[in-house]
């Protein structure tokens, strides 16, 4: 099955990894585990998390809990930091809490590199409401590959493109001070750039096709700034943000801009 994805065989040993200890850990818990993002959208570039959506029937114990991330952990690494891991996104969702729809939606739980150090300290979240789920399962549901369980389009429900759009907006909102874009700049504007494609055609796509597609209609300053931020992402080379806060910014209000205009 990996095969298909483009996947090395490194990158499949993971995947199978990931898939044999999550099922092993949840057992009859278990629903459906689905492989989602750039693994299956345009390929995983070297900064790329593997993304896995986990749905589940019933809620998780503390002890599930601790147990999940304390493998995952073992199994997953920080970008370019390992010749035989790379960065895990896992989010768990219960089958009930999305089921039928309501928005926002609940997330159970949610394992990244980003969370390490306080998975380290022994804190492992909390089920909580989560806009993000609502771009994560219109990703799974268009192009999500099962790796238990049946098809996204089978299981996950129908995203109304309403609460898509809200869900831009309040994102949107995030990045309102220069200090709110230090430190995540090149994911910042590459997650524009999918929005507003996203905007226009009601459409996700992958976080390169999503760039190669607004470049041409952009210019001067902006342009660069965004071909900066793609090359950097297919590992074409390392750029300083710290030297590119007014550009980044710049960047960020014309998005803006753009998309309040539709």
């Amino acid at each position: 099955m990996y095969s298909i994805l483009n996947l090395n065989e490194i990158e499949q040993q993971q995947v199978q990894k990931v898939q044999t200890f999550i099922s092993q850990c949840l057992l009859d818990n278990l629903l459906a585990v689905y492989l989602y993002g750039s693994a299956v959208e345009d390929g995983l570039q070297p900064y790329s998390d593997i993304d896995f959506l986990v749905v589940i029937k019933q809620p998780l114990s503390f002890n599930d809990r601790a147990f999940l991330m304390k493998g995952l952990l073992e199994i997953s690494a920080y970008p370019l930091s390992s010749k035989i891991y790379r960065a895990l996104e896992v989010t768990i969702v219960i089958y009930s809490e999305i089921i039928p729809w309501n928005f926002p939606p609940k997330r159970e739980l949610q394992f990244g590199e980003w969370l390490r150090d306080e998975m380290i300290a022994g804190q492992y979240g909390k089920s909580e409401y989560d806009i993000d789920l609502v771009i994560l399962l219109s990703k799974v549901r268009n192009k999500g590959v099962a790796l238990i369980g049946e098809s996204a389009q089978n299981l996950l429900p129908i995203i109304p493109i309403e609460d898509l759009f809200r869900t831009f907006e309040e994102t949107l909102q995030i990045w309102q001070e220069p200090k709110d874009l230090i430190g995540d700049e090149r994911n910042i504007i590459l997650t524009l750039a999918r929005i507003l494609f996203s905007r226009e055609s009601g459409q996700i796509i992958g976080k390169s096709q999503a760039a190669q597609w607004l470049l041409p209609q952009l210019s001067g300053t902006n342009a660069e700034i965004l071909q900066l931020a793609h090359n950097e992402y297919l590992g074409l080379g390392i750029v300083d943000w710290s030297n590119k806060l007014a550009e980044v910014e710049e960047f960020v209000k014309l998005a803006k801009r753009i998309f309040n205009s539709y």
